[in-house]
């Protein structure tokens, strides 16, 4: 699974470089939904509310195709009531690199999908009001798929995007636990963006 993100990723790069004068840049930034399996919490109703912020990239290679690049700041995680009758709150913050296909179906109307590689900056974990805990055994990096829907209002160069992420990997080194207990990340963005 590595070696097919890593190479997608190689592919992008090499046509990013190759074609670089029709790149457009911008600014992107968001709320996020966010969850994780198996971890305590029953689904989305249970999801922690965080955001995004970061840089896009986007780079034409095709009638209605294009590539587009974002490096984000990312908050994510869960809330959830634990089996003590309190709430306990898991707090993520990544560094998150999708590399997305984009298809204008028609308009300014898109669709997006693609790999994402996040590198986790910080876990930590807090019950009721009391003082955060750093999270152990977490895995450092997670692999992801993107898909969603985007909207171009390209007479005030802003555009608007809704992605649903959904990790390959678990968050914690818990290999006892089986692969039916893995800890695998979910995460709506809606976001608002700005290309100069």
């Amino acid at each position: 699974m590595k070696s097919i993100y890593f190479s997608l990723i190689a592919l992008f790069l090499a046509t990013f470089t190759a074609t670089a004068q029709d790149v457009t840049y911008g600014v992107i930034g968001g709320v996020n939904f966010s969850k994780i399996d198996n971890l305590g919490g029953s689904g989305f109703e249970d999801s922690r509310t965080g955001f995004h912020v970061g840089g896009v990239v986007e780079l034409p290679f095709a009638d209605k195709w294009s590539y587009e690049g974002s490096l984000l700041y990312s908050v994510e995680g869960e809330e959830f009531p634990n089996s003590l009758g309190t709430d306990t709150d898991v707090k993520l913050q990544y560094i998150n690199v999708p590399l997305q296909f984009k298809y204008y179906a028609f308009n300014n109307f898109s669709v997006h999908f693609g790999p994402q590689i996040g590198f986790l900056l910080k876990g930590e974990a807090t019950i009721d009001d009391g003082d955060a805990v750093e999270l152990e055994d977490t895995v450092n990096t997670n692999f992801a798929g993107t898909a969603g829907f985007g909207y171009d209002l390209k007479e005030y160069n802003l555009y608007f995007k809704g992605t649903f992420t959904y990790g390959f990997s678990d968050i914690f080194d818990n290999e006892s636990d089986g692969s039916d207990r893995s800890q695998l990340p979910g995460t709506v963005h809606l976001s608002v963006g700005y290309k100069f």
